[in-house]
């Protein structure tokens, strides 16, 4: 079972990446330090909303990303969501997947975990969970992992 392995390699148990999960050179990052001078965008969302719009646009037109700063969600929530997200990706497959989500019966909330292979034939990998969060009429929390038990908070 493919996903079993590549969720070993994610826990570094295995000491040697398969062939087909390395990308060709062409495609790593050349640099991965810092440039001096070189800084990703930075939106406040306390500027007017037009400036917002404006900022958002350019950076993901030039950039395809950006930091949102002042948007008044605390550094510790943020920090508790990953390690809650940590600590349900390291359950065991089958407990994951008791949440899975079924797009063919249009139900898209819940565990999901995608393997595709690029042009290059290399495998690329995404475990993902989905969820609405608002507005709450649309939070459906049978969907929601139970375990960890800090998940739903």
């Amino acid at each position: 079972m493919e996903v079993v392995r590549v969720q070993t390699l994610s826990s570094f148990e295995e000491k040697e990446i398969p062939e087909k999960f390395i990308r060709p050179l062409n495609e790593r990052p050349e640099n991965s330090k810092a440039i001096e001078g070189v800084t990703v965008p930075v939106v406040s969302l306390t500027q007017p909303h037009a400036s917002v719009v404006k900022e958002i646009d350019t950076a993901a037109t030039e950039w395809g990303f950006f930091v949102i700063i002042d948007h008044g969600i605390p550094t510790e929530l943020i920090q508790r969501l990953k390690e809650v997200g940590e600590m349900f990706f390291k359950l065991p497959q089958i407990e994951k997947e008791s949440y899975a989500n079924d797009p063919t019966v249009g139900r898209f909330e819940g565990y999901g975990t995608k393997m595709t292979k690029n042009r290059e034939e290399k495998l690329e990998w995404i475990d993902y969970f989905f969820h609405v969060m608002a507005p709450l009429s649309k939070v459906h929390h049978e969907f929601w992992p139970k375990n960890p038990s800090s998940y739903r908070y």
